[in-house]
């Protein structure tokens, strides 16, 4: 994560003198997009960001595609279901309304049969996923996917951290958001011929100092970013 080994080390109590190396990646990075749209406010203001999300998801969305778009919340997920235009509500596979395998098995249905098909999709669907191809052209992401701060263990470590006079958001949480988010992204390159883009509607990767850190270290993909 941020394209260095601390996370790991931190993680697995790995020795620093250890050896580490970072294989290069087959994907053409050059044949997709990460896109940051202009947006006027962010997800620490949960209402006018699902608002801004129920806005200008039906702008970005191509209806002939295949699309992939997570959240981190479920209740801000079903919320811009309920906002968006009955029409492209019609395209949407929610996850929840059925399996994870029922939802693909319907999504790659339609894109065999030449239809626009949507996935709505949690954290589940942003690792394990393979839609290679037509199946999935644009991975929209909600926001950053900071973890939420529940687990006993984490909590233990970013005390630990913090004792030792250091910064466990710097360390801990957005390491973690960046491997999370680069995860994400992952969705949308599953051969060495897939093309397409990546949308994060979350504008703090441009805004706050930790952003920087993560988009430093997402794949080279080509850059669209609105004016921070």
């Amino acid at each position: 994560a941020l394209n260095s080994f601390e996370r790991f080390i931190l993680h697995s109590g790995a020795p620093r003198e250890a050896n580490y190396k970072i294989v290069a990646s087959p994907f053409n990075y050059a044949n997709a997009v990460f896109s940051v749209p202009p947006m006027d406010c962010d997800p620490g203001d949960a209402q006018a960001h699902t608002r801004a999300l129920i806005d200008q998801l039906p702008r970005l969305l191509d209806v002939r595609e295949g699309s992939l778009v997570l959240f981190s919340s479920r209740r801000q997920m079903l919320e811009v279901f309920q906002g968006i235009d009955s029409g492209l509500r019609e395209l949407i596979l929610m996850q929840g309304d059925y399996s994870k395998q029922e939802i693909l098995r319907r999504h790659r249905e339609a894109i065999d049969a030449a239809r626009g098909s949507i996935i709505f999709g949690l954290a589940s669907f942003a690792e394990g996923v393979d839609l290679p191809g037509d199946y999935c052209r644009h991975v929209v992401i909600a926001k950053i996917p900071f973890a939420v701060p529940d687990s006993p263990l984490e909590a233990a470590l970013a005390e630990w951290v913090e004792a030792q006079g250091r910064n466990a958001f710097m360390e801990i949480s957005v390491p973690d958001a960046a491997l999370r988010l680069v995860q994400a992204s992952g969705r949308l390159l599953r051969t060495e011929q897939d093309t397409g883009r990546v949308t994060l509607m979350d504008r703090r990767i441009l805004t706050r100092r930790y952003g920087r850190a993560i988009l430093d270290s997402l794949p080279p993909f080509r850059r669209e970013l609105a004016a921070s």
